[in-house]
């Protein structure tokens, strides 16, 4: 996946204009989301899946999606699945 900071650099460097720009509000963090739409995200305040009430890290790596400005954490992908199906019933467990 190619971040929009360095899609800016590629594209600077091929219209061989080396001129200084600010980057700053171009930065991406590891899930691609910039960091201004970061402070309007609400953080989980769970400390288990939403979909299984399971343990985050039980079975690996927590996934993590945002979902109209939730940040919403899953045990593992199948979740994702199962909450994309009915994302209101698991959102009620935060609400």
């Amino acid at each position: 996946m190619i971040t929009l900071k360095k899609l800016i650099i590629t594209t600077t460097l091929m219209a061989g204009s080396f001129a200084t720009m600010s980057i700053t509000s171009c930065a991406t963090n590891a899930t691609g989301a910039t960091t201004a739409s970061q402070k309007q995200v609400k953080p989980y305040p769970l400390k288990t899946c939403i979909v299984t009430d399971s343990k985050l890290g039980s079975m690996g790596d927590p996934v993590t999606k945002i979902y109209n400005g939730q940040e919403v954490k899953f045990c593992c992908a199948p979740c994702v699945k199962k909450f994309e199906a009915n994302p209101e019933k698991y959102l009620a467990k935060i609400n």
